[in-house]
């Protein structure tokens, strides 16, 4: 997989990771513990593992499971995270 193809990826992740974070700042009073969190964070982000692989035409050996934690989940969960406390804490 080729640079310009990770920074897609990356960007893919982190605009939804902003737009749910928004979403769940404005709209959703969910409560719980970071194990939770983690948990509906990798829930919502795996579909975008799926549409990266589709979208981009990559097999399963070159975007591993690996390869998606590091490039998708932790900025997904990053800008999320980051994205609902800040809007719930000006809301």
């Amino acid at each position: 997989m080729d640079m310009d193809t990770e920074r897609k990826i990356v960007l893919i992740h982190a605009f939804f990771g902003l737009i749910l974070g928004v979403i769940f700042g404005y709209y959703l009073d969910i409560v719980g513990t970071i194990l939770s969190v983690l948990l509906i964070g990798f829930i919502l982000s795996y579909p975008l593992k799926v549409l990266s692989v589709k979208l981009f035409n990559l097999s399963n050996e070159e975007f591993l499971l690996k390869q998606w934690l590091g490039k998708g989940y932790f900025i997904f969960i990053s800008i999320w995270i980051v994205t609902w406390i800040l809007v719930f804490n000006l809301r």
